[in-house]
């Protein structure tokens, strides 16, 4: 989520347009069966006091957007560190502070932790209760034998999407996570179409809807990859929950579609894990 610094208004952008729309769709969804996952935000405090998105993360602010927007779990996980050992005990208090509305995920470095992420995800998963890992930093052997040994998914936010060619095609029982749909807020949109063709190509790798701005690419990915490939999030809290919902619920699919990208396929991957969650 390390953003560089911007002229312009993020959430006054986010809020303003479809944002009352998104409540009312969500205030009159039908009943559903499986859980709505928001499988991206970030949640706690930063190292650094640098711009909104690296600084703090609220969770009382995300539950209440969560309720409006008819989210009943969100996947958590730390903002900007240099190590997330302490970070991570601090997403895990939060999990327990909120029983049964936020499924906990561990962040690292692989370079600056390097030697020591065997070691702090047994623990933070065995122990804490945590069910994943996030990543900006390329996954190194050290992490993605300690994630296949355990069970649970990545979702990685990468430079660029070809860096998950060579990850998904070595690890092919690890569940990787595609982050903003391959680029955060639509910057490149020629990584929206690298994604869709890197989960085609991949069965092991999942499209995450968060924070992208040119929605046809969602609608693509939908029909060239199919539901069952499409994880709903939202990069909260400065993306706001309500709208980046009101981008899936907008594509009018069938309720048994709609329902996997919106928590049945996080459901199943966070299942695979001995100890479940759901």
């Amino acid at each position: 989520m390390n953003r560089p610094e911007s002229t312009f208004s993020r959430r006054g952008f986010l809020i303003a347009g479809g944002l009352a729309a998104g409540v009312t769709a969500a205030q009159n969804q039908p009943a559903r069966n499986v859980p709505v996952i928001d499988c991206h935000t970030h949640v706690g405090h930063a190292d650094d006091l640098v711009a909104p998105w690296t600084t703090i993360a609220d969770p009382e602010e995300i539950l209440r957007r969560n309720k409006e927007a008819g989210i009943d779990k969100a996947c958590i996980f730390p903002i900007s560190h240099v190590t997330f050992e302490e970070a991570n005990r601090e997403v895990a208090t939060i999990m327990r502070r909120y029983p049964g509305r936020f499924i906990g995920y561990a962040k690292h470095d692989p370079l600056n932790e390097k030697g020591r992420i065997r070691q702090m995800l047994q623990h933070e998963i065995h122990e804490l209760g945590l069910r994943g890992l996030k990543l900006h930093v390329a996954p190194t052997p050290e992490v993605l034998d300690t994630v296949a040994e355990l069970q649970i998914p990545i979702i990685w936010h990468p430079r660029q999407v070809a860096l998950f060619d060579e990850v998904a095609r070595a690890y092919p029982t690890v569940d990787l996570i595609l982050a903003h749909l391959g680029s955060d807020l639509s910057r490149n949109w020629r990584e929206h179409l690298a994604a869709i063709e890197m989960a085609r190509k991949y069965p092991n790798v999942y499209l995450d809807t968060g924070a992208h701005v040119f929605t046809r690419y969602l609608e693509q990915a939908v029909k060239v990859l199919g539901p069952s490939k499409i994880i709903f999030g939202s990069d909260e809290p400065e993306v706001d929950c309500r709208l980046e919902i009101f981008k899936v619920r907008m594509l009018k699919l069938p309720k048994e579609e709609e329902e996997l990208i919106l928590g049945g396929n996080m459901s199943r991957l966070l299942s695979k894990y001995k100890e479940g969650i759901i």
